[in-house]
């Protein structure tokens, strides 16, 4: 049986765009090219000819209407749109020669890429936090006469929010390193 498509499923972190794109272009050497992306990080490929095709990713939080604009750019300068997936903006490029195409050629476009990560991060982690915390102080499992059910709603809500305000710190801490390496070496 000839497989000609294929679904992989892979965790990369914000901060770890980069090698995302590593191993999107090794799965193009060997004849697997990036058709589609979805949640949760489900990736879908075409089998092909084996080929070296360098992918870039853009954290891009667009409306439609700014969106055809946005795609237009890239593709006037060559780069073909694959989709997107949480406000990630996947391209490729066919290498053709020696030199790597960027979408980014300076650091500063770079580290604005991680700010707009970063902003809605933030947004999310005080979203949260505001949310949780209000559940945890009027939450109706300090009440006695509360059924057991309720309590046990309130209580997986709060055993959710002590695993997932943590990892979206962890995020922040991690894209605020990014950009301080961006940063310095940019000087």
């Amino acid at each position: 049986m000839n497989v000609t498509t294929m679904q992989r499923t892979k965790w990369f972190w914000p901060w770890q765009d980069e090698k995302e794109e590593a191993w999107l272009e090794e799965m193009s050497t060997t004849g697997w090219h990036l058709k589609s992306v979805h949640l949760p990080c489900v990736y879908t490929f075409n089998k092909g000819e084996a080929q070296r095709i360098i992918y870039r990713l853009d954290y891009m939080p667009l409306n439609k209407a700014k969106s055809e604009e946005y795609i237009q750019i890239f593709e006037d300068a060559g780069w073909d749109y694959i989709g997107e997936m949480s406000n990630w903006r996947y391209w490729r490029k066919r290498l053709f020669s020696d030199g790597t195409p960027e979408i980014f050629t300076d650091n500063e476009s770079k580290i604005r890429k991680y700010q707009r990560m970063l902003t809605y991060m933030v947004f999310f982690l005080v979203f949260l936090t505001l949310i949780g915390t209000n559940l945890f102080m009027n939450g109706a499992w300090r009440e006695p006469d509360n059924l057991p059910v309720v309590n046990a709603i309130y209580l997986s809500a709060m055993l959710c929010y002590a695993v997932v305000i943590p990892i979206y710190v962890v995020v922040v801490i991690k894209l605020l390193h990014r950009i301080s390496q961006l940063k310095k070496s940019g000087l």
